[in-house]
């Protein structure tokens, strides 16, 4: 375990469920935008309790392009926007490229970040290593091109290749997510406001919203349809608060362009963020690679804060997180508070 793994294990045994983006790579599917839809509409499961990771790239909240700005009407209307609000108000970086790389002719890839100390942008095409050797040089180019259209400066571009490995459904397989759609179907047509339900572990597991009252029914209906189906499995059930996974939301959509307009900008020297949301209360970190020491570090807090309330500031009061309280701490590069 290193250095920043124990800082990010004693945080979380200290303090409260911090989220961290880890340092492995952040791979997208390609149906990105309708996944994005889907998982808005479930309310945002999230199955992990203790440790959740924070993708960099996935909401399109976007109105504007980077190419929006040279229409001067455009360009006064977001001269009075703080810096990450115009981040937040434009395409994210990953859709960006996705769509960039999609127009040029390519399909089938996947593209990824790695954040660190500067944050890596990772395409693999589909083929061999010589194919990755000869579309190398247009890849970067295109990606290059996408990211200094946003005014970024910080980052690196690796372009690979994979070979796919596709691993066919099992005969149970079939079976019980056949299972699972018929549980579904029975639950809500008995009228159960059911978000989902999972066959594929030892027990059923059912997601239902917070304001589903009718838990033990649920269950009990579950297991006689399961039965007649020929499966003897007991039942648990996941309670999940949507009013709070949309508020949640909200404020990852805030941190994702917060991280992206900082860390890909070389004067703000991030390198990571965590996240915690728990009682309608943000606590942001951001981590850096500044020392106390450096003649730059506190200017450069003070920067980095002052960009953040700027934006959160401009965002929320419009939202349902508009009550919601935060807090900003920034990291050195041993992963302890700045004192600014």
């Amino acid at each position: 375990m290193n250095k920043e793994d124990k800082i990010i294990k004693r945080e979380i045994e200290e303090d409260m469920d911090t989220i961290e983006v880890p340092s492995s790579l952040y791979v997208f599917a390609k149906n990105i935008k309708k996944e994005e839809a889907q998982r808005k509409s479930a309310g945002k499961i999230r199955k992990n309790k203790s440790f959740h990771f924070a993708a960099a790239a996935v909401i399109t909240l976007g109105v504007m392009t980077g190419s929006a700005f040279l229409n001067p009407t455009v360009a006064e209307m977001a001269s009075k926007i703080p810096y990450l609000g115009q981040v937040f108000k434009t395409k994210p970086v990953d859709t960006m490229l996705w769509e960039a790389l999609e127009k040029e002719g390519y399909e089938n890839f996947s593209l990824g970040t790695t954040p660190g100390e500067v944050t890596s942008f990772e395409i693999s095409i589909e083929g061999s290593e010589k194919d990755a050797d000869r579309e190398r040089d247009k890849i970067t180019a295109i990606t290059d091109k996408v990211l200094k259209s946003k005014g970024y400066d910080e980052y690196k571009i690796k372009v690979s290749s994979y070979i796919p490995q596709v691993t066919p459904i099992t005969k149970e397989e079939e079976e019980l997510t056949q299972l699972g759609e018929k549980l579904t179907s029975d639950l809500k047509l008995a009228g159960y406001n059911i978000i989902y339900v999972n066959p594929f572990n030892k027990q059923i597991e059912i997601a239902i919203p917070k304001t589903e009252t009718r838990g033990e029914e649920i269950k009990q209906a579950t297991i006689q349809s399961t039965s007649r189906y020929g499966y003897e499995k007991d039942v648990t059930l996941e309670i999940v608060d949507i009013e709070k996974n949309k508020r949640e939301d909200i404020w990852l959509g805030y941190m994702r362009s917060i991280y992206e307009g900082l860390a890909l900008k070389k004067e703000y020297h991030v390198t990571g963020y965590g996240y915690s949301y728990k009682k309608n209360t943000m606590k942001m970190i951001i981590r850096t690679n500044l020392k106390p020491s450096d003649r730059e570090a506190e200017e450069t807090v003070k920067k980095i804060r002052k960009e953040i309330e700027n934006f959160v500031e401009t965002e929320k009061p419009n939202t349902i997180v508009k009550d919601d309280q935060y807090e900003v701490i920034l990291r050195d590069k041993s992963g302890d508070d700045l004192p600014y």
